[in-house]
């Protein structure tokens, strides 16, 4: 079987730039095997898709090769980069989206500006770097081209600003970094390190947890879990935390000890 292309964009798919991409993929590796992993990233939003690549990223086999493009910056002077980590490749633009899945696998890498001919198709618009620029170059590495074929080494890769959890005595004050599919206001507090119970003050609202999972209360009832990416969580179990509390991404969260007998 040929490598994985996974792909990730903020393209939709009523445009057909999707389409396009795929098709150049196909094209000069037709062996390989293209995954989805998110096509409704908001515009833009950097941040978010370095989120959605961290969160899956890890999960893929070895010799993968990861193609994101949420690229504000097309048409600017940003660097196109193939980035070499966890005995994977990642294509992207060098505008601080690799830095989360980079942390989060917690190795060295290698990055290199994409500058190969046969790693761009030969008319390069200003536009559509997903399918001139990082479309070829991720199948011209899953087609056997080596990362430091592509191009001169990168150097430093650009990082997104994040704001640090700040401690203050025993709380931790952070915020909400994503609301995500279901309505989940996602923290960028992490749960390693903190007591077994603890209260989570969030735009008004008090809850104590976390819980071991949203099932532990009742339907249309807030709870405080640790999701997936091991940060604090709240939800409404078959409804929308974000709706209920009318927050979004930036809110502030203070999170407080309890002792391990306390109540709500």
């Amino acid at each position: 079987m040929g490598r994985i292309i996974t792909l990730l964009t903020d393209f939709g798919d009523a445009d057909g730039f999707v389409g396009a991409m795929r098709g150049v993929i196909l094209s000069r590796a037709p062996g390989c095997r293209l995954v989805d992993l998110a096509h409704h990233v908001p515009r833009g939003d950097v941040a978010k898709a370095g989120r959605v690549l961290a969160r899956a990223a890890a999960h893929f086999p070895p010799g993968t090769v990861h193609c994101v493009v949420v690229d504000p910056g097309v048409g600017s002077d940003r660097r196109a980069v193939a980035v070499g980590a966890g005995g994977m490749a990642f294509i992207a633009p060098d505008n601080g989206v690799l830095g989360p899945v980079l942390a989060e696998l917690g190795d060295a890498f290698r990055a290199h500006v994409i500058t190969h001919p046969d790693a761009m198709r030969r008319a390069v618009s200003h536009t559509f770097h997903g399918r001139d620029v990082f479309a070829p170059a991720a199948a011209w590495l899953a087609a056997g081209g080596a990362i430091e074929g592509i191009g001169p080494a990168a150097g430093p890769l650009v990082e997104l600003p994040v704001p640090a959890v700040a401690v203050d005595g025993d709380r931790r004050i952070g915020r909400v970094v994503e609301v995500d599919h279901y309505g989940n206001l996602i923290t960028d507090i992490p749960a390693a390190g903190l007591p077994a119970r603890v209260a989570v003050h969030l735009g008004g609202t008090r809850l104590v947890g976390p819980r071991p999972a949203y099932a532990a209360v009742d339907s249309g009832a807030l709870v405080l879990v640790v999701g997936s990416l091991g940060t604090l969580e709240v939800a409404v179990r078959d409804g929308s935390a974000a709706g209920r509390l009318k927050l979004a991404a930036g809110a502030p969260c203070i999170v407080e000890p309890l002792p391990a007998e306390s109540g709500a």
